[in-house]
């Protein structure tokens, strides 16, 4: 697994596999005691993607678990198509 800095995330385009554009990366959230990678908090045009609805600030929280790559974006699976181990790892 690559290592990707925080930093390098902010604003990256967030697409889905399925092929619709989400939106860019306005945040992370992590676990403080595990280090673990909990949320990526998308800044969106669209009111709801994956089902998930916008928060109170205007955004969309989506589970880390949905990150399928990080390239020159950041590509997310749809829930519906999460392999069974879960999807923590990010490709190169």
């Amino acid at each position: 697994m690559r290592t990707v800095l925080a930093s390098e995330l902010s604003n990256v385009r967030v697409v889905s596999t399925d092929g619709r554009e989400v939106g860019t990366v306005e945040n992370l959230t992590i676990d403080t005691a595990t280090g673990e990678l909990q949320t990526v908090v998308i800044d969106s045009d669209v009111a709801e993607i994956f089902s998930v609805e916008r928060d109170a600030d205007g955004h969309i929280r989506l589970p880390a678990t949905l990150i399928e790559s990080m390239r020159d974006h950041l590509t997310i699976q749809p829930p519906a198509e999460q392999r069974p181990t879960g999807g923590d790892a990010v490709d190169s």
